[in-house]
């Protein structure tokens, strides 16, 4: 079994509930700009990405996470919404291009990577295109949300 991850952007927590009130998972985030992985939990391996983009220690980043609380779920529960700080969006949004595949290398040796380690070089292409997610959010004044589905 398959854990898919969809991160994507929504004018507000409304709209983003209604990423997972769909029957499938081709549906899930219909309408929503958004990109859809297996392998990277939100809630394991973007804290990490947090203390690299935005600058605040590990202890702050578990103290404050750049996740909120669950916004909605399947019927079943197999399927979750939840937000992305504001915060965590603009530091994503904020980071220069330039200094992707440095974070990526970083964010590759951290130790929320130790099991499963999907490399540098993916990690830069996933970062790239999370922080053009966030930039075009930003842009709109949309937020950024992340839905788990099993």
């Amino acid at each position: 079994m398959s854990i898919y991850y969809g991160y994507y952007a929504a004018t507000d927590d409304a709209h983003a509930a209604e990423a997972v009130e769909h029957e499938t998972l081709e549906e899930m985030g219909a309408g929503h700009d958004q990109l859809v992985l297996t392998g990277l939990d939100p809630e394991i391996h973007i804290p990490a990405l947090d203390t690299l983009i935005s600058g605040r220690s590990a202890e702050a980043v578990e103290a404050d996470p750049p996740y909120g609380p669950l916004l909605n779920s399947s019927d079943d529960g197999g399927t979750v919404c939840h937000p992305f700080t504001d915060a965590f969006r603009d530091a994503l949004a904020g980071l220069d291009p330039e200094k992707v595949p440095a974070v990526a290398v970083d964010w590759a040796a951290s130790a929320v990577f130790e099991d499963r380690n999907p490399g540098a070089d993916m990690l830069a292409q996933v970062l790239t295109e999370l922080a053009g997610l966030a930039r075009d959010a930003a842009g709109r004044g949309d937020r950024l949300y992340y839905w788990i589905a099993i």
